[in-house]
């Protein structure tokens, strides 16, 4: 009988032990505790969309109506003809169309400078611009009504923009900065050696991979504008210039010709105030959440 020996390959060859996997009565809990949940946070913006479709009858009726009997879609339009929604909307655009671009631009430049250069005092003014997200705004509201005051800057779009304009806030610059931190310098260098300028790194290089971060920073910063009530309410005191988050306000309590309750009619104006947001978001989700996982950033 001819004796086996045990060769070295089969004494080091590896052992793979196959791990038992998530169960699938653990997956189903999963997906079920996941639509619950997803239906619990949809719920309002459903109960947004029916109570725009129903009469003012019905909303005010003793039994609950989660569905309109006939779908009132004439509601949408009796907004638009009860006050001037319309040009609220194109003001919200337009307050937008002027401070995205402005933080995208100017939040790039300063997260450049805090991420890559080496100047005198960085850290300190790093800290103290982190410091600012920690002063609430009625301190600084009264300097500021002053000081637009006197620059004859009231009833202008200058006081809500021009912070945009100015580097955008810090938590902007904060998460613009950690995703170029996250980017090898030796991409920077290469282009250096190239001949690269640092406006040019910054252009070519750094902001091509940056689009996960600036696109998140464009929808943050879309909403905040989008639903800013308090800077507009303090700024702007003449009807044809307030945005449509102002203007729901107003619209809720001018008197109309039509005395009867305007319910029904406000839920219409926030489910078209709504869906912009929610376009864009569905547009961008997925830019939106690769840039804050790349940050490193938890919102």
């Amino acid at each position: 009988m001819a004796a086996t020996y045990d060769t070295p390959s089969a004494q080091l060859a590896p052992v793979t032990v196959k791990r038992p996997g998530p169960s699938h009565l653990g997956k189903i809990l999963t997906y079920i505790v996941l639509t619950v949940g997803g239906l619990i946070f949809a719920f309002p913006l459903f109960w947004t969309v029916s109570s725009s479709l129903q009469t003012w009858q019905e909303l005010r009726s003793f039994t609950l109506h989660f569905l309109p009997e006939v779908p009132q879609w004439a509601n949408y339009a009796k907004v638009f003809d009860a006050v001037p929604f319309a040009r609220w909307m194109a003001n919200s655009f337009l307050l937008v169309a002027i401070a995205v671009p402005g933080t995208i631009i100017t939040a790039s430049l300063t997260a450049y400078a805090f991420a890559r250069f080496d100047f005198f005092g960085k850290n300190v003014w790093f800290i103290l611009m982190l410091g600012t997200m920690m002063i609430p705004t009625q301190v600084t509201l009264i300097p500021q009504y002053i000081l637009f005051f006197k620059l004859k800057l009231i009833n202008t779009y200058v006081p809500l923009t021009i912070g945009a304009w100015l580097g955008g806030g810090a938590f902007m610059i904060f998460l613009l900065r950690q995703f170029i931190m996250s980017i090898p310098r030796d991409l920077d260098e290469a282009a250096v050696i190239d001949g690269a300028s640092p406006f040019t790194v910054l252009w070519k290089v750094l902001l091509p991979l940056m689009k996960p971060a600036l696109t998140t920073v464009a929808i943050l910063e879309f909403m905040n504008i989008w639903n800013e009530f308090f800077a507009p309410f303090i700024y702007l005191n003449r009807i044809l210039l307030y945005p449509a988050a102002v203007g729901m306000r107003i619209f809720q309590g001018i008197p109309l010709e039509n005395t009867e309750p305007r319910d029904h009619l406000l839920m219409a104006a926030a489910a078209i105030m709504t869906l912009p947001v929610i376009l864009l978001f569905i547009v961008a989700q997925r830019y939106f959440i690769q840039g804050v996982v790349l940050s490193g950033l938890k919102i």
